[in-house]
């Protein structure tokens, strides 16, 4: 079962999960929540950009892609519009993480809760899919004091 933790994810060791729709800008850019870019967006590096790569060039444009991974960072869907929280999309998602953690149990995957369809609704049924993941799956709540039914955090 994933372990929640209350802290910033993105001071942690192992991969960074971040979740955003499918939408690329105009310039090929996947469009990711601006707190979100803040916290990547270090040492010269445009996630935005490299993620909106990598599904122009896998033909995934505004399709199901589930799990993209780029050496420790990662993007899984949770729609197809930015900011958007398809339940449908977030479970195959979800499935990809669980594919992937399952197979690197060594690894660390940190994911971070009150950023997933930025924080708008369906805090518990995200919480049980979440609590679902391999014990290698940290999620991370800033705070937030989100408790699910077995791991002390409040929906």
């Amino acid at each position: 079962m994933a372990k929640f933790l209350d802290g910033d994810m993105y001071a942690s060791f192992g991969t960074i999960l971040f979740g955003s729709g499918s939408r690329l800008t105009p310039d090929g850019e996947l469009i990711i929540d601006q707190e979100i870019k803040e916290k990547l967006n270090t040492g010269g590096r445009r996630f935005e950009r490299i993620f909106g790569k990598i599904l122009k060039e896998t033909n995934r444009e505004m399709r199901l892609f589930g799990l993209v991974l780029w050496g420790e960072y990662g993007a899984f869907q949770t729609g197809y519009e930015p900011y958007e929280l398809d339940m449908k999309l977030f479970k195959f998602s979800m499935s990809k993480v669980s594919e992937k953690a399952n197979e690197n149990w060594s690894e660390r995957f940190n994911i971070d809760l009150s950023r997933i369809g930025n924080g708008n609704g369906h805090k518990r049924e995200v919480v049980q899919i979440l609590e679902m993941l391999p014990d290698n799956v940290l999620v991370w709540t800033e705070g937030d004091n989100h408790k699910g039914s077995q791991n002390g955090l409040h929906t």
